[in-house]
């Protein structure tokens, strides 16, 4: 029995070594490889949301492109009126004659490229307004991945800091150590407790 105590516990002894350096390296790694996969959350969602924030910004650059642009054709689209009703006056006639005949039709061209000017405008201003849904779209999109991300790390554990995963494999290691050592110990103590043989 005292053999059997001692054999158990230099197996034991052994296979607490070799968890040792076993366990300890990993663990290290553990922990090092989620302090880097806390950096990277962090880093992403920082950018995720500095992301959304800048088409937050573009949504209102661009609103401001569409009012410009809607005023802008209104405007053309009045010159060209403007210009011809001024057409039509450079008709007049004096006597039978159309003195200002060719002022009258400068003034028409004009007035159709102030109206194609105004139709142009106005397909801008759509087009900045489609371009509006879309950014304001993607802004949500990218504030909503922020969010997950944030939400990602909160439900990690290295949210503050790496797990002390060494320390728990050392403690679990010493734990384990007492009863190899306790059969190691005892089984010495009753080896010598034996009493020797008959003399010879």
């Amino acid at each position: 029995m005292a053999w059997g105590l001692i054999a158990y516990g230099l197996v034991g002894l052994v296979l607490l070594v070799g968890g040792a350096l076993i366990g300890l390296q990993a663990a290290g790694r553990v922990e090092r490889l989620a302090s880097a996969a806390d950096a990277a959350l962090v880093a992403a969602a920082r950018s995720t949301r500095s992301a959304a924030e800048s088409f937050a910004n573009i949504d209102g650059s661009l609103a401001s492109a569409q009012l410009s642009a809607d005023r802008a054709a209104t405007l053309a689209d009045e010159a060209s009126g403007t210009l011809a009703a001024l057409a039509d006056s450079m008709r007049l006639s004096i006597f039978g004659s159309q003195p200002l005949l060719p002022l009258a039709t400068e003034f028409e061209t004009s007035a159709e490229q102030a109206a194609e000017l105004a139709l142009t405008l106005e397909s801008v201003g759509g087009s900045l307004d489609a371009t509006r849904d879309d950014a304001a779209e993607i802004g949500v999109e990218l504030e909503s991945l922020a969010s997950e991300l944030e939400a990602l790390r909160g439900a990690d554990p290295p949210a503050d800091g790496a797990p002390p995963l060494s320390l728990v494999v050392a403690l679990l290691l010493g734990w384990l150590a007492v009863p190899a050592v306790g059969a190691l110990l005892f089984g010495i103590a009753l080896l010598r407790q034996v009493p020797p043989g008959p003399p010879a």
